[in-house]
C-alpha cells in the first residue's frame, strides 16, 4: 500500500481530542504517516520523558511480545505507543484490561482476554483482535497497543488467516479515529486505577472475569522447557499454575509464553 492513509487527519484530530480530556496523563501526541515501529519512534521522540503518545498510520515492522511480529502494514489497524514512567503501576495488566474495555465499549460481542494480554473472541478459533507490548528502555516504559479495526478477510497475510479478526469483521462500523479516542481514554482510566492497591485488585478481578484460558488445556514454554496441561489458575502479575501429568507446575508470568496452537 502506498501513499498516506486516508484518515490521517482524522487520527490527528482524534489524538488532540483525547489529550484535551480533563486530567489526561498524555501531554503530547505525534501521528506519523508511517513508521517502522511505534515503540522505536516513541523512544526516539520522548527524550526520556513520559507523557508522549505516538500513533502510526502504517507500521511496517511492528513487533509483539517475546520477539513476535505484529502485522499492520496496510493502514487498516490502529498502532500506538504511550510513554510512561518506568515504575507506573501494573502497566501490562492495566493495558490488557483497557484494550478489552475499548473493544467491548465499541460493541464487540463475546470478547475475552487470553493471557498475557491478548484481546480475543471467546468462542471458536479465538481470533485475536488486539495485543499489548510493554518494553522498559532508557528509563521509560513503552506501552504499545495494536488493534485490528478495518481489515477484511483478504487483508490478512496467510499466517494470520483464522488467527486474527477486526472490528469490521465483527460487524462494527468503527473508524480508526473513533477507536483511538476510546483506547486512549480506557488506557488513562485503567492506568490510574492500577496505581492504588484497591484499584489494582479491581483491575485483577476484571481481568479474571474476562480470562478465556483457565480450565482449558494449553502448552507453555519457560526457560527452554515446555509444560502442557490444564490451566488451574492465572495471576497475570505473578504466576500461572498448570496441572501437568507430573503434578501442578507454577510458571512465572513475566517470562513464560503460550505456545501457539
Amino acid at each position: 500500500m502506498s501513499g498516506a492513509p486516508a484518515d490521517l487527519d482524522a487520527l490527528r484530530r482524534a489524538a488532540d481530542s483525547a489529550l484535551a480530556r480533563p486530567g489526561c496523563r498524555w501531554r503530547r501526541a505525534l501521528v506519523f504517516e508511517a513508521c517502522a515501529s511505534t515503540q522505536d519512534a516513541a523512544l526516539d521522540a520522548c527524550a526520556g520523558e513520559p507523557g508522549l503518545v505516538v500513533v502510526a498510520g502504517r507500521q511496517t515492522s511492528g513487533r509483539g511480545r517475546l520477539g513476535r511480529t505484529w502485522h499492520d502494514e496496510s493502514g487498516l489497524g490502529l498502532a500506538l505507543t504511550c510513554v510512561l514512567p518506568a515504575g507506573a503501576g501494573a502497566i501490562s495488566l492495566a493495558a490488557g484490561v483497557a484494550a478489552f474495555r475499548t473493544v467491548t465499549s465499541l460493541g464487540a460481542p463475546r470478547i475475552g482476554l487470553k493471557w498475557p494480554n491478548d484481546v480475543v473472541e471467546r468462542d471458536g478459533l479465538r481470533r485475536k483482535l488486539a495485543g499489548v507490548l510493554i518494553e522498559v528502555r532508557a528509563g521509560v516504559a513503552l506501552l504499545g497497543v495494536g488493534l485490528n479495526v478495518l481489515q477484511r478477510g483478504a487483508d490478512w497475510p496467510r499466517p494470520l488467516d483464522g488467527r486474527a479478526v477486526s472490528l469490521r469483521e465483527l460487524g462494527l462500523a468503527v473508524t480508526r479515529a473513533e477507536a483511538l479516542v476510546a483506547l486512549l481514554a480506557s488506557l488513562d482510566d485503567a492506568l490510574s486505577s492500577s496505581e492504588s492497591p484497591e484499584g489494582e485488585r479491581s483491575i485483577l478481578a476484571e481481568w479474571a472475569a474476562a480470562d478465556v484460558l483457565t480450565g482449558t488445556e494449553q502448552e507453555f514454554e519457560h526457560d527452554g522447557t515446555r509444560v502442557r496441561g490444564i490451566v488451574r489458575s492465572i495471576d497475570p502479575l505473578r504466576a500461572l499454575v498448570v496441572a501437568a501429568p507430573s503434578g501442578d507446575v507454577s510458571l512465572p508470568a513475566s517470562s513464560t509464553s503460550l505456545v501457539k496452537q
